[in-house]
């Protein structure tokens, strides 16, 4: 354990909030790769630059409402009735979904059947449950660890997402082999009851919240007019916004073309799984061996550029040769990129940021 740093009273918080966070991604890998490939085998592939703009909008309501609903609420009450409701919704729309995909596979027409919008819903579904989901991963962790741990831990909790993207990534062939990819989303389901599972097993590590405690008037008020909308915050805005714009864009192309190389459901799953196995160990590669060195070396600069370079080849390449080869080295670059270095520089700007 000296190797990562986790002290002997620390390793079972540790190992449960990695387990948690594998969990997580686990649930975005294999829900995701079921929502693309329902989508782009099943519905209008047409509407799909309409799903992001759908998920955006979905994303500001449910944010919104979220705050409202769970404003001092414990975060494990919520995680757990939260990860029931994610379950048991997508539990229905499998079962709904069972004729469709029965119809389909004889070859007769699923056009008129009313199920056929449940995909459009599982699309953006599993981004909120995806985006949820991590929120409240994060605000645990940092009940469970202080800022001085944070430093330390968080990067090994981070890599409990990259093991997801190898170990989900290689299961999702077998999986579909044994039991077709029209069943993918009973393994989501799997894993948010083990996400669910180890945040309650989490419960008795958390820190003790100052309840009795009020902020002094003064303290209060400071933090209240002293926030505003200021350049840096600005840059910051400006800089996840166009990160996000461009990924989208890569993200389109992505599935465009990869359902145009793999037309069937089984093998485009496939597809989906090695990809998500070669990001998984790329980013594990890069957390333990390059974003440490080129932040310590070059500093933060250095680590935001990584992404935005390799962005502008990997999108170049895909103009001069629009194949999946190359836009899956677009894609790729934008996963490892934005999930080791990026993401690790943009924490260090949020440092001086009010919480």
């Amino acid at each position: 354990m000296k190797l990562f740093q986790i002290k002997k009273d620390e390793r079972k918080q540790v190992f449960i909030l990695f387990v948690q966070f594998f969990a997580v991604v686990a649930t975005s890998i294999t829900g995701s790769t079921a929502r693309d490939a329902f989508f782009l085998n099943l519905f209008d592939r047409s509407y799909l630059p309409l799903m992001f703009v759908a998920i955006a909008v979905t994303m500001v309501i449910v944010i919104n409402v979220y705050k409202r609903v769970t404003a001092g609420r414990d975060i494990i009450q919520v995680m757990t009735i939260g990860g029931a409701i994610f379950a048991a919704t997508l539990f229905i729309i499998q079962i709904s979904l069972s004729r469709l995909f029965t119809m389909f596979a004889a070859g007769e027409s699923i056009n008129d059947l009313p199920e056929k919008w449940l995909i459009p819903f599982l699309f953006v579904f599993m981004e909120v449950i995806v985006s949820l989901s991590i929120l409240q991963f994060w605000m645990l962790a940092g009940e469970v660890f202080d800022a001085r741990q944070a430093k330390r831990l968080f990067s090994v909790l981070g890599a409990g997402g990259s093991v997801a993207g190898i170990l989900a990534g290689y299961s999702l062939k077998p999986f579909v082999k044994l039991f077709g990819s029209e069943k993918l989303l009973y393994l989501t389901i799997f894993f948010i009851g083990l996400y669910v599972i180890m945040g309650i097993l989490i419960k008795k590590y958390r820190e003790p919240e100052d309840t009795g405690k009020k902020k002094p008037v003064s303290e209060s008020k400071e933090n209240k007019t002293t926030f505003k909308f200021d350049p840096y915050l600005k840059s910051i805005a400006l800089l996840i916004g166009l990160a996000a714009f461009i990924s989208k864009i890569i993200d389109y192309q992505f599935k465009m073309t990869a359902v145009q190389a793999f037309p069937i459901q089984d093998d485009l799953v496939g597809f989906f799984g090695t990809y998500y196995m070669a990001t998984g160990a790329a980013t594990i590669f890069m957390q333990i061996f390059i974003t440490g060195i080129v932040l310590a070396r070059f500093g933060i600069l250095a680590g935001l550029l990584f992404l935005p370079i390799s962005l502008a080849f990997g999108t170049s390449g895909f103009l001069m040769i629009p194949i999946l080869a190359s836009v899956f080295m677009a894609k790729f670059s934008d996963q490892v990129f934005k999930f080791s270095i990026n993401n690790a520089a943009q924490e260090i700007l949020w440092l001086p940021v009010p919480k």
